[in-house]
């Protein structure tokens, strides 16, 4: 229960910038009611599924600017927090061929020493904090127009998603052959769901339309390993 209050804590934190007021109320009164104890696991898991919904299209919409941002100034804020020593051993990194995004991912562990490694980690640490706060300004200030833009693009994404959701919801509760596909199938749902609000990975919309064709394909061959076909009607009085 508190790893998932913990989660709920992180949801609230990283709210998008233009997300309602009401609703950062609403989050936090939540939160507060959890906290004390006024909900059981799952009454908090729907309620964070119910935030993540109305969250899902600004968090989407703002980390498309937060990757932008750090391609365009990350490793620009990312140096300027190093000692001068210690730029210079990242120059002489890069001039092996190699990248800000092969040193983001990893690409570094046998090239600098420990006491190196802690003084890189902390200056990468204070990047992504410094490219946050820049996009934030973006999105509020110069960019806000892109921004709403691209809210309301994943916004009409969402109701796609919904509707695909929806779609599974109705194969599962018309699934009378197999009661394991149907549990199968509504714990699909739920990891969707839960991918929304930090609860599970995160999904793509292409990940749930094909959730649908990969449960029918699977009702499929069920019913042929246990012998069920669909009845073919044949008129033998037609011409």
């Amino acid at each position: 229960m508190q790893s998932t209050i913990s989660l709920f804590e992180q949801l609230i934190q990283s709210t998008p910038p233009l997300v309602s007021e009401d609703l950062k109320y609403q989050m936090r009164k939540s939160l507060k009611e959890a906290q004390s104890g006024n909900f059981d696991l799952k009454e908090l898991e729907q309620l964070m599924v119910k935030y993540g919904f109305e969250l899902w299209p600004y968090r989407q919409a703002f980390n498309e600017f937060l990757i932008a941002t750090e391609n365009q100034v990350g490793e620009q804020f990312f140096l300027a927090g190093l000692p001068a020593d210690l730029q210079e051993r990242y120059l002489e990194y890069k001039e092996l061929g190699l990248t800000f995004m092969d040193f983001h991912r990893g690409r570094s562990a046998g090239y600098f020493n420990e006491e190196e490694r802690s003084f890189l980690t902390a200056s990468l640490l204070a990047m992504h904090n410094s490219v946050r706060e820049f996009a934030v300004r973006e999105v509020v200030g110069l960019k806000k127009e892109k921004y709403l833009e691209k809210i309301n693009d994943f916004k009409i994404v969402l109701n796609k998603i919904k509707e695909s959701l929806d779609n599974l919801r109705i194969l599962a509760d018309g699934e009378s052959d197999h009661m394991m596909l149907a549990d199968e199938i509504r714990s699909r749902v739920e990891a969707f769901e839960h991918g929304l609000c930090l609860l599970a990975p995160e999904f793509s919309h292409d990940e749930v339309q094909k959730a649908h064709e990969f449960f029918i394909g699977r009702k499929q061959e069920l019913n042929r390993l246990r012998g069920i076909h669909e009845t073919v009607e044949i008129d033998f009085y037609s011409e």
